[in-house]
């Protein structure tokens, strides 16, 4: 039995230290994200990646968590045919952008970064689009300082699901998964990695099929330690519900939600299409929570519909 034990453990220690080692010997050629746009410094020291096209009313494209601008890649051409100056950017920590001195990547830090490229690029009647995360930063920048900003466009979108929702306590799963020492040893195995984002990307996309530039983004997002810790901190921190007030947004709003959202469920569209005044409701039967990937035209429609509508 001592034997087995013996054992046992020398070859838990093997599979734990041997494939970084592996790794070290044989480094794997590094994934790259699609070139970066312009440096944009929205508070000192402070600079974040901006994709910016096209001429016309201003739309700004939030992304999600994890994420970067380049997940827009479907949906910012078609917008810009349509005839908007479309606005993508890497949130801190994410894509080309740098990172937050401290240790602040709470929503409401990541909303005013938000509400700071508006002054930086001296943007007004802004149509923000937020998706999933990104949407309750939309939420609450309206709520913070809304003056730059004429309408709001939710898809997928995180928040509250009904009067009573409060935020969800990350599991002990979720803890461990994303410790330093586990994190440390998932950077140094690149394959564990790409398999854990696999299974995200699987969720994400409810099973269905996934273009073969997503995963390759994935995996090259992840390849800084930078977007590591900066997931790892969004995860763990709570979304303050004080921080998003649906009932009081002021603006012209459209939610676009898929059916089959297996991370944001549709039940938070559907409650925040009764509770926010001015709004339009739109459920996507059937699809994921990818819709900007898998439904860009449609999208794209929907908006500048509801963008001229509204003006």
């Amino acid at each position: 039995m001592e034997k087995f034990f013996i054992g046992l453990a020398i070859t838990l220690l093997s599979v734990i230290i041997l494939p970084p080692i592996w790794f070290v010997i044989f480094p794997e050629t590094p994934r790259l994200l699609p070139a970066p746009g312009e440096k944009i410094e929205v508070t000192p020291g402070v600079s974040l990646n901006v994709l910016d096209t096209g001429a016309g009313k201003p739309v700004v494209l939030v992304h999600g968590l994890p994420g970067s601008a380049y997940d827009w890649r479907n949906l910012a051409p078609e917008l810009e045919s349509g005839g908007f100056r479309v606005i993508a950017y890497d949130r801190v920590g994410y894509g080309h952008s740098g990172t937050r001195p401290g240790s602040d990547y709470s929503l409401r830090s990541n909303t005013l970064d938000l509400l700071a490229l508006l002054e930086a690029l001296d943007l007004w009647d802004v149509t923000i689009v937020g998706w999933s995360y990104g949407g309750a930063m939309a939420m609450q920048a309206v709520g913070i300082d809304g003056q730059r900003i004429g309408r709001l466009v939710l898809v997928g979108t995180g928040g509250p699901s009904s009067d009573e929702d409060e935020p969800p306590e990350p599991s002990l799963i979720i803890k461990i998964l994303y410790s330093n020492p586990v994190l440390r040893w998932r950077a140094a195995v690149p394959p564990v990695s790409r398999g854990l984002q696999t299974v995200l990307s699987d969720m994400a996309f409810s099973g269905g099929g996934q273009p073969a530039w997503w995963l390759r983004d994935l995996a090259a997002n992840f390849s800084r330690w930078q977007t590591v810790t900066t997931y790892k901190s969004e995860i763990l921190s709570e979304i303050e519900p004080a921080g998003i007030s649906p009932a009081t947004i002021a603006v012209p709003t459209l939610i676009i939600h898929a059916e089959d959202d297996q991370l944001a469920p549709v039940e938070i569209g559907r409650y925040l299409s009764r509770i926010i005044p001015d709004v339009i409701y739109h459920e996507v039967p059937g699809a994921s929570h990818m819709l900007p990937v898998t439904h860009a035209t449609f999208l794209a429609g929907k908006m500048k519909e509801f963008i001229n509508q509204a003006d």
